[in-house]
């Protein structure tokens, strides 16, 4: 009963400091990606033994100048721009290439992880480049001549929350079949379509409710978050197996680490991108 109580409480906190960053201000926006992708950075590359400081200061520098690259423009669209469909650049699509090339080292070139240089490499593509690229998401537009943040990147993790929630119940209560089970055996196909049709009913609702005031049509990014969300939590999974570590930290307390809690935005942001992309600029 204590761990249910220590799971809520922090489980509220974190929900309430992620409504609060990502909907009252650009800089409130900006520090939480900032924080969230440090977090990680730092728990990755623990559970990856990074030992040299060398390769640690490194990313560390890097991961700052890239942050620092993707909040300037933030802060400069929010304080120019009536709209924020400008930002999805083109350019910015070798960001998802380079994530799905770290996606596809670590189910595949798994050895690269012993590597200090490749550790760090994917330390940048797989963990700071989908928290700094949250920053390019449409949050902010102009209401009766002042700009105002948007909920799109809220939205984005409640349908998470939604599609890990009723994937978890579906699969205690129907599932049989295993999703992945060499990677996550709690996983099934019935608790995976399970989180797909009730995420895809909260994505309706946020369309009916919310969409006049929102960009793009939230049925679809409903799809990819509940469709690739979970592929998100199995890479986390594939490295900490490879690694024989459980959590990723102890840093949330009843939830693990950051990366345990943040596995499934990091996947799913680059295609929620894509989809902006391909929608305002084709």
């Amino acid at each position: 009963m204590k761990n249910l109580v220590v799971r809520a409480s922090s489980g509220l906190v974190y929900a309430i400091i992620i409504f609060l960053g990502t909907t009252i201000h650009p800089k409130g926006l900006i520090v939480l990606m900032m924080v969230f992708g440090l977090f990680c950075l730092y728990e990755f590359l623990k559970i990856t033994k990074l030992s040299k400081k060398i390769y640690q200061l490194g990313v560390l520098l890097a991961s700052l100048l890239i942050f620092g690259y993707y909040s300037k423009n933030f802060l400069e669209a929010f304080e120019t721009s009536n709209h924020y469909y400008f930002y999805l650049k083109s350019a910015f699509f070798i960001v998802p290439v380079l994530f799905l090339f770290s996606i596809y080292t670590i189910f595949k070139s798994t050895n690269e992880l012993l590597n200090d240089f490749g550790k760090a490499t994917l330390g940048l593509t797989y963990i700071i480049a989908p928290f700094a690229l949250a920053l390019t998401l449409p949050s902010f537009d102009t209401s009766l001549g002042e700009k105002v943040m948007h909920y799109e990147v809220f939205f984005v993790f409640l349908l998470l929350w939604c599609s890990d929630t009723f994937a978890y119940l579906t699969g205690n209560l129907i599932g049989k079949h295993k999703f992945a089970p060499k990677i996550s055996s709690a996983k099934t196909w019935e608790g995976f379509f399970g989180g797909i049709v009730f995420t895809l009913l909260a994505g309706f609702l946020i369309q009916k409710y919310y969409g006049e005031n929102l960009h793009g049509n939230w049925m679809i990014i409903g799809l990819i978050v509940a469709a690739l969300g979970t592929f998100g939590d199995l890479t986390e999974s594939k490295i900490k197996r490879f690694f024989n570590v459980k959590d990723s930290s102890n840093l949330i307390p009843g939830h693990g680490g950051f990366l345990d809690r943040l596995d499934s935005f990091i996947f799913v942001v680059p295609f929620v991108y894509l989809y902006y992309l391909l929608v305002y600029t084709l």
